[in-house]
């Protein structure tokens, strides 16, 4: 499946989104999905989302993430609403912009802890039972790259 660049940056300095609807109304499920998952904060889902900054110290381990949750949670929470309440626009702003590649690589994350995705993992096979997973995984991946080259463009 070959997809035409839905995420860019006009002459103007803008961010131009052209999703589909299914697409918007995809990402609109997938946020959702997040939002609760946050919430719950329990299980491997959300993995790599905290990633372990003292591997061999348990207890610093603890500490930083005592000290560094909440906050962590809250900025993926706002930046979940800022694309919720964005999702219907044709043109973002910079902060938008960012919440959205943000909230997106969360939503990679999870799908790739879920799937058991590797940094070398590219081709679909198309008998797994979690082919569609994998697809989504993929046009994640996709907006991703377009959201970023956006924003590299922006500087």
């Amino acid at each position: 499946m070959i997809l035409r660049k839905r995420l860019f940056v006009a002459r103007n300095g803008s961010v131009h989104n052209r999703l589909d609807e299914e697409i918007r109304v995809l990402l609109g499920r997938l946020i959702e999905e997040l939002r609760e998952i946050l919430l719950v904060d329990e299980g491997d889902d959300i993995r790599r989302l905290y990633p372990t900054a003292y591997p061999d110290d348990p207890d610093s381990e603890e500490r930083f993430g005592d000290m560094v949750h909440d906050q962590l949670l809250m900025q993926r929470l706002d930046a979940i609403d800022a694309v919720s309440g964005s999702l219907d626009a044709d043109v973002l702003d910079v902060e938008t912009a960012d919440a959205w590649m943000s909230t997106i690589n969360q939503i990679r994350l999870v799908l790739g802890t879920r799937l058991d995705v590797g940094e070398d993992d590219r081709d679909i096979d198309e008998d797994d039972p979690n082919v569609q997973a994998h697809v989504v995984y993929q046009l994640m991946s996709y907006l991703l790259e377009e959201l970023t080259t956006a924003r590299i463009e922006l500087l």
